[in-house]
C-alpha cells in the first residue's frame, strides 16, 4: 500500500487501515468515502479518492493506446506489379531504378538533439510520482526513502514558501506519535547529504544544494527554485 504513495499516508495510517481490514488498493476503491472516513482525516480520504481516479484514468487509457496500436499494426493488403512489357532484345526491368528514400537534413537532427539536451540541462529538480524511491537533481539520479521523498514533494508543492515545521508535521505524520519538527531537520538534512554525495561535495555544489534546500532560520525549511527548473510529473 506504500507504494502508492499518497502523500500524508504514512506508515501509521497504514496500520490503521490494515487494522480495520483495508490492505490494497482494490479495498481503498471499493470502500465508501463514509467508512473511509471513520479511519483516516478527510484530507487523506480525499487523496486516496484522487489517486485511485487518476490510476483508473490512466489505465483506461492506455487500453486505448493499445486499442488504437492494434489496429494500426492490421496488414495492408499486397499489391502485386503488374507485368512489364519486354522487347526482343532488352527487359524494361533493366531500365527500374530503385525509389531512394531521403533522409531528413542533419540540421535538423542537431537542433532537436540541442533542444533536447538544453530542456534536460535547464531542469535542476525532478520529481515523478510513478518513481518515489528517486528524485533526479541536476541530471543525477538521487535514491530516496518513502519519506524523504514525501518531503522532497511536499516543499515542491510549495516552492519558494517556507513552510514551519508543525505544518511539515501535520502533513507528513499527522497524529502519529513522538512526530516532531527534529524529525523533519533529520530527513532534510540527510536529503542534502545524500545529494552531495551523488552530484561530488565540491565548494560550489555545497553552495548550489544550501540554497535550493534552504534553511530559514527560527522560521522552518524550503525549496527554492525557479519555476522553469522544478519538474513535477
Amino acid at each position: 500500500m506504500a507504494r502508492l504513495y499518497i502523500l500524508g499516508l504514512s506508515r501509521y495510517y497504514i496500520r490503521r487501515l490494515v487494522r480495520e481490514g483495508y490492505s490494497d488498493e482494490k479495498c481503498l476503491g471499493e470502500v465508501r468515502e463514509e467508512e473511509l472516513a471513520k479511519v483516516l482525516p478527510k484530507r487523506l480520504v480525499k487523496r486516496i479518492q484522487e489517486r485511485i481516479k487518476e490510476d483508473k484514468d490512466n489505465q483506461e487509457v492506455k487500453k486505448q493506446k493499445l486499442t488504437v496500436e492494434a489496429e494500426n499494426c492490421e496488414p495492408e493488403p499486397a499489391i502485386l506489379p503488374s507485368a512489364l512489357k519486354t522487347t526482343n532484345t532488352t527487359s524494361t526491368s533493366h531500365n527500374l531504378q530503385p525509389a531512394s528514400v531521403s533522409s531528413p537534413p542533419k540540421t535538423e537532427n542537431l537542433n532537436s538533439n540541442l533542444k533536447s539536451k538544453n530542456q534536460k540541462q535547464k531542469t535542476v529538480l525532478e520529481i515523478s510520482l510513478n518513481r518515489p524511491d528517486r528524485i533526479i537533481f541536476m541530471g543525477e539520479k538521487i535514491e530516496v526513502t518513502a519519506t524523504e521523498f514525501s518531503l522532497i514533494h511536499l516543499l515542491a508543492q510549495h516552492n519558494g514558501q517556507v513552510m514551519s515545521y508543525d505544518e511539515i508535521v501535520n502533513e507528513l505524520w499527522g497524529d502519529e506519535e513522538n512526530a516532531i519538527y527534529s524529525r523533519v531537520s533529520y530527513h532534510f538534512s540527510k536529503i542534502r547529504s545524500t545529494i552531495l554525495k551523488t552530484i561530488g561535495k565540491s565548494k560550489r555544489n555545497k553552495e548550489k544544494v544550501k540554497n535550493i534546500f534552504k534553511v530559514i532560520s527560527r522560521r522552518g525549511i524550503m525549496l527554492n527554485l525557479e519555476e522553469d527548473k522544478l519538474k513535477i510529473n
